[in-house]
């Protein structure tokens, strides 16, 4: 409806999710208005996906003080993977170890592949570090679609934009871990 500026749908059953980027840009206004009101440093989580970071954690420590936040386990909930450290940057995690289901035996996740309108697999997570937060929650999205290959050769046209990406391995509890564009000690797994 243009003039109430609403939308509703025909069918019973069907709902609008604005989690792929809608968090990320809910957190880049709200920091957007913090900035405007003359707070510099602050970290902001929109869920469990979704984190921007704006100035240092003590802002009088010197060298720099980033934030520090966990990055799950996409196989062990109960787990941290690693730690990243962000400093005016936005992070963002997609994956399906929370949102999934099964039918006739098999795991299906939440993220489909627009290609093929079918479930992706083959990434068990993408975390993706940007400069703003709605573009951290698109391209993890996307980057999870796509795969390692071709989130490098983003990331190597792209400097300010970082990736992990988690792919399975032979043992259903761990990970293989590639890092992408990953500055130097912004990254740190346990």
């Amino acid at each position: 409806n243009d003039e109430e500026q609403t939308i509703r749908f025909l069918n019973e059953g069907i709902e609008l999710n604005l989690g792929g980027i809608g968090k990320g840009y809910a957190l880049d206004r709200a920091a957007a208005r913090m900035q405007s009101s003359g707070v510099d440093h602050f970290l902001l989580h929109g869920g469990r996906s979704s984190v921007l970071a704006r100035g240092a954690r003590i802002p009088a420590a010197a060298p720099a003080n980033p934030w520090t936040v966990g990055i799950g386990h996409p196989r062990r909930p109960d787990r941290r993977l690693g730690l990243l450290r962000l400093e005016d940057q936005a992070m963002s995690t997609s994956g399906t170890a929370t949102q999934s289901f099964h039918h006739e035996g098999k795991r299906y996740g939440h993220i489909l592949d627009p290609r093929t309108g079918q479930p992706a697999d083959g990434v068990l997570s993408v975390s993706v570090v940007s400069p703003d937060a709605a573009t951290a929650d698109a391209l993890s999205t996307a980057f999870y679609v796509l795969g390692p290959e071709k989130t490098e050769a983003y990331c190597q046209r792209n400097a300010d934009v970082a990736a992990l990406v988690m792919l399975a391995t032979r043992s259903a509890q761990e990970v293989e871990v590639i890092s992408i564009n990953m500055p130097e000690g912004a990254w740190e797994p346990l």
